[in-house]
């Protein structure tokens, strides 16, 4: 029985076959498909073998490609509410567009000298700041944390 590359679609003889692992499933391919897509994911060969219809268990890979675009689809809600969640109602001063909260950091005070340097650093203390980043530009912009506004 011949065999066809999944990808190419090149019939191959006995000797030319090679297996590649495509969306939980063993998948035939050429040896110029093999070195072309070898580094490719499992998931991204599941979506290439699925698009050229040559796929040998061609309804496993259907039900894997189905299922791992729910996953992408759920992820990408994930995603979404995080950026909602995240989202500040204030606007960039550089370009216009919404900050988002990125949390509070403790910035650490002190000089940098050449002797005592550390021990500068560790009685000078630290200060809490609220992070805000635009999406767009990658400002950053720090807001003082005192004990009226803390958020934690």
């Amino acid at each position: 029985m011949k065999r066809q590359c999944v990808f190419c679609g090149r019939s191959l003889g006995r000797w030319e076959k090679r297996l590649l692992y495509c969306g939980n499933a063993n998948q035939t391919v050429c040896r110029e498909c093999f070195d072309k897509y070898c580094g490719y994911t499992n998931v991204e060969l599941g979506f290439l073998a699925y698009e050229t219809g040559r796929a040998e268990s061609a309804d496993q890979l259907e039900e894997f490609v189905n299922r791992m675009k729910k996953v992408r689809e759920e992820n990408e809600e994930k995603k979404r509410e995080e950026r909602q969640r995240r989202l500040t109602g204030k606007k960039c001063l550089r370009c216009g567009k919404e900050m988002l909260d990125h949390g509070s950091v403790k910035l650490k005070l002190g000089e940098e000298t050449f002797f005592f340097s550390d021990f500068n650093r560790l009685v000078s203390g630290s200060m809490a700041v609220r992070v805000l980043r635009c999406e767009a530009c990658n400002k950053a912009e720090f807001y003082i944390l005192g004990e009226e506004n803390t958020e934690e």
